[in-house]
This record gives structure tokens, C-alpha cells and sequence, in this order.
């Protein structure tokens, strides 16, 4: 194999979490826990800093084996405050422009694209209108008793019993079913779509100088941009601007690559106007000095199974992201994926958690191991036997090499 990395640079970008950067903070150090024991390896996360003068959190990382050591300077892309604007909102706003979102789905004929894209993500896409028609039904029908058993008072009694039994529903079995997170994330996707909120554009500007800005500093042997869920779609606009500003700026010495993880890119792309971002994948995959991956699996809804971004918009453009179809539950323990599978969201958020298990994706070897980005997303299959029982390169069974990689023409 080639020298291993010793320094990196890695930018998260995450989905849409409302979740400030002390609770990615701990959730890196607390899953990576599982790495070390997974891979044999060592590893020390260092303390967080907020930095005031640009939306970046960022901590140090060491990861070693006995005869390798790989620093990396992990960079969390902040847009916390931002979705923090929709939590804020009350909650008659929030399904007055839930309503808006998805009446525009529907009427764009966006939502059909979603089923013929990969009809699993539209039980997703449909999940939380059908949930509102059901607690709106059930809130109707209960204030219809009143009625029928000859309560007083029915013309005030029935309006009254009906909304406190819906917003009663909204909050506990709600909760439950996070509809506060649905309805949100559907209207910042509408937001996000017809570019109706500045701050949402002023923070894609943001991570362009941020991204730009730590590839050309030259002080890393490689920079990687991991993007789960809605991030991906921040990632593509983010480094597509980068390249406006700076046709050059990802050809200097530092490799920059692109890993999209459980990518809803096409959750914005697909939506007729949202043009922006389509020019903005072809400006990315025109770009061939830059390694782009997209990962995906089967058991996830909230991502767009085996749809590849470009081939899906019908792009014709120099590259296209090398699609990578993995299975989640081959990452942990049984006893692990049986206890969450049958949750939607955590399934979803499994990318960018621990592996329990040697496997080909590995979220923490990608942004703190030895390997190359783009060795790693060409040669997978090598990556459970590319260290040794000990953790050591030089025991490994089969290590990573560039010998396969392929190129990522269509």
C-alpha cells in the first residue's frame, strides 16, 4: 500500500439534527469507542472549540496502531442555529407551512418523482401527512361523540374537544413519532428548494470559504468531506460554490473527496425548482481531481437506495459519484441491530455512528483510520483484513491499495 496518512483534515456535515456541537462532540467520542475495540487501535479525541468568527466546531483526534499514527483536524460545519429557527416556531406555524410543503410536493409532482426514484423514501416523504390526517380523524370523531351523546353545548363543545385532542396527539404519541422533527425538516427542505431563507444562503457561502480555505492551506495529506442525510445536499451547493469562486482551488497538492452517506440530495434535486443544485452536481462532477462516494443501503428509507445523484438527474457530466450500496446491520453486533431496527431514524443515523463489526464502510476509519479516501472507497472489499488482529499495517491480511481503483466515468 501507499504511505499512510498521517494528517487529515475531515468536514462534517450533518443532517438535519437539532442538535447543538457539544452533542456531536460526544456522540464522535462516545462512538468511537467502538472503533478502537473493532480495529484493535487507540484513539484520543481532544476537548471542543467553538470557533466565534465562522460556524465551525472543531477537536483534534489521534488514532494509532504499533507503527502508525494518523492526526486528523475534525471541522463540524454548523447549521445547528439555523434549523434551531424552525424548532422556534409555534406550533399552528409550523402546520400552516407543513401544509405549504407538502401541498408543493404535490402539485410540483415532486413526491411522484420520489416514488419512481426509489418508492421506499416516499413512505417517507408521506409518513407525517398521513400521521396528521390520522390524529386529525381520530380528533373529529371523538368530538362527534359529544354530539351524539347529547352533550351541551355542542356548536363550542366540538371545536374545543377536537383541537385539544389533536394537539394532545401531537404531543404525546407525536412525540413519539417525532412529527415535530417531520414537519420541520419538510419545511426547511421547501426553504431550502426555493431558496426563500437568506440565512440558509449565506451559510452555504459560509462553508465554501471554510471548505476552500483549509484544502489550499496545504498543511494535511488529505481533506474529506463527510455528508449524512440532508448534509449531502450543503455539501454538493457548498463545494459547487467553492469552484465557482475558485475554478483551481481542489488541483493543488491535498486531495479533497466527497463521501455522501445516506445522501438526500435528491430529496431537493428532484423538485422542478430546484435548478440551482442540479447545476450545482454537474459543477462538482465536473470537477474529476475531486474522489465523490455515495453511500446507501436498502434498510434505510431516508436515503435514495442504489440512485446514483447524476445518473437520477440524467446528467451528462465528466465523473459521477462512485455508489457504494452497504449493509448497516453488517457494521454491529446482532445483538446491537436488533435492538434499533426497527427504528427508522436511528437505522438512518447508523452511518456516521460506530462500527461493531470489521466492514468495508467504516465512518470513523474514513475520517481518523490510516487509509486514503479514495483507496478506501475503490478497494473496500480489502478494508476488514487492511490492519492486522493487532491494529498494525504490517500484519494486515490484505491491505488497501490503489491497485483497483477504477475510474469514475459513466
Amino acid at each position: 500500500m501507499s504511505e499512510p496518512i498521517r494528517t487529515r483534515r475531515v468536514y462534517l456535515l450533518t443532517g438535519y439534527e437539532p442538535l447543538e456541537p457539544a452533542a456531536h462532540h460526544h456522540r464522535f467520542d462516545r462512538e468511537i469507542k467502538r472503533f478502537e475495540k473493532t480495529w484493535s487501535v487507540r484513539a484520543s479525541v481532544g476537548p471542543m472549540t467553538v470557533h466565534a468568527d465562522r460556524p465551525v466546531a472543531s477537536w483534534a483526534v489521534a488514532v494509532e496502531g504499533p507503527d502508525w499514527r494518523t492526526t486528523t483536524d475534525v471541522r463540524l460545519l454548523r447549521w445547528d442555529d439555523v434549523i434551531a429557527e424552525d424548532v422556534a416556531r409555534p406550533m399552528w406555524q409550523r402546520l400552516v407551512l407543513y401544509g405549504r410543503a407538502t401541498a408543493d410536493l404535490f402539485f410540483t409532482g415532486t413526491f411522484f418523482r420520489y416514488v419512481g426514484a426509489y418508492w421506499r423514501y416516499s413512505l417517507f416523504a408521506g409518513y407525517p401527512a398521513v400521521l396528521l390526517l390520522a390524529f386529525t380523524a381520530l380528533s373529529l370523531s371523538f368530538a362527534g361523540l359529544w354530539k351524539q351523546l347529547g352533550g351541551p353545548y355542542p356548536a363550542i363543545a366540538m371545536p374545543v374537544l377536537a383541537i385539544g385532542l389533536f394537539l394532545t396527539l401531537m404531543r404525546v404519541p407525536g412525540r413519539r413519532f417525532h412529527m415535530d422533527y417531520m414537519l420541520n425538516d419538510w419545511i426547511f427542505a421547501r426553504d431550502m428548494i426555493r431558496r426563500t431563507r437568506p440565512s440558509i444562503e449565506r451559510r452555504a457561502a459560509d462553508f465554501a470559504r471554510e471548505i476552500a480555505s483549509g484544502v489550499k492551506a496545504g498543511d494535511v495529506d488529505e481533506v474529506v468531506i463527510i455528508a449524512h442525510s440532508l448534509g449531502a445536499a450543503w455539501m454538493v451547493e457548498s463545494v459547487a460554490l467553492a469552484l465557482a469562486n475558485e475554478p483551481d482551488f481542489a488541483k493543488g497538492k491535498v486531495p479533497l473527496g466527497l463521501a455522501g452517506v445516506g445522501s438526500s440530495t435528491l430529496k431537493i434535486a428532484l423538485h422542478p425548482a430546484a435548478g440551482w443544485i442540479r447545476d450545482a452536481v454537474k459543477r462538482v462532477a465536473d470537477a474529476a481531481e475531486i474522489t465523490w462516494a455515495e453511500y446507501d443501503s436498502h434498510v434505510d428509507f431516508i436515503c435514495f437506495y442504489k440512485r446514483n445523484t447524476v445518473d437520477a438527474l440524467k446528467l451528462d457530466t465528466a465523473t459521477r459519484p462512485v455508489s457504494h450500496s452497504i449493509r448497516l446491520s453488517r457494521m454491529l453486533s446482532a445483538e446491537t441491530w436488533g435492538r434499533f431496527r426497527g427504528n427508522l431514524l436511528r437505522v438512518h443515523r447508523q452511518y456516521v455512528m460506530g462500527n461493531e463489526q470489521r466492514y468495508r464502510y467504516d465512518f470513523h476509519m474514513i475520517a481518523c483510520g490510516p487509509f486514503r479516501f479514495a483507496h478506501i472507497v475503490h478497494d473496500g472489499e480489502a478494508l476488514p483484513d487492511a490492519l492486522g488482529p493487532d491494529g498494525s499495517l504490517g500484519r494486515a491480511a490484505r491491505p488497501v491499495t490503489a491497485a483497483t481503483m477504477k475510474t469514475a466515468a459513466p
